[in-house]
C-alpha cells in the first residue's frame, strides 16, 4: 500500500468529524455551519476541502431542500481514515497508509 499525504485542512476536517461523531455517539449528523466555524480558514477553502473528501467517499454532505450544505457526516471508509489518522497522530507519523479500496 502506498502512503498518501492528508493537507492539514482535511486531517482537521477528519478529526472534527470523528471527534463529532464521538461526542455524539452517533445519534445526529454534524452541522456543517459548526464544522466551518471551527476550522481556521474561509468558508470557501474548507468547501473545497469538505467537496474533495465527498467526491472520495469519505464523507457525506446532507443538503437542504434549497440545496443548502446542512450536515456532515462520516462513512465507514470515513471512519476508518479518521480512526486510522488518530493512530498515526499518536505515532507521530506525518501519512497516511492508503485504505485498500477491495472488499
Amino acid at each position: 500500500m502506498a502512503a498518501q499525504r492528508l493537507s492539514r485542512q482535511h486531517k482537521r476536517i477528519l478529526q472534527w468529524l470523528a471527534t463529532d461523531h464521538q461526542r455524539t455517539r452517533g445519534m445526529m449528523t454534524s452541522s456543517h455551519q459548526d464544522l466551518v466555524r471551527a476550522l481556521p480558514g474561509d468558508k470557501g477553502n474548507i468547501s473545497h476541502s469538505l467537496h474533495t473528501r465527498q467526491a472520495r467517499g469519505l464523507i457525506v454532505i446532507g443538503r437542504s431542500p434549497g440545496g443548502k450544505a446542512e450536515a456532515v457526516w462520516l462513512t465507514a471508509e470515513g471512519q476508518k481514515w479518521a480512526s486510522q489518522l488518530a493512530a498515526s497522530c499518536d505515532s507521530g507519523e506525518n501519512s497516511v497508509t492508503a485504505m485498500d479500496d477491495s472488499p
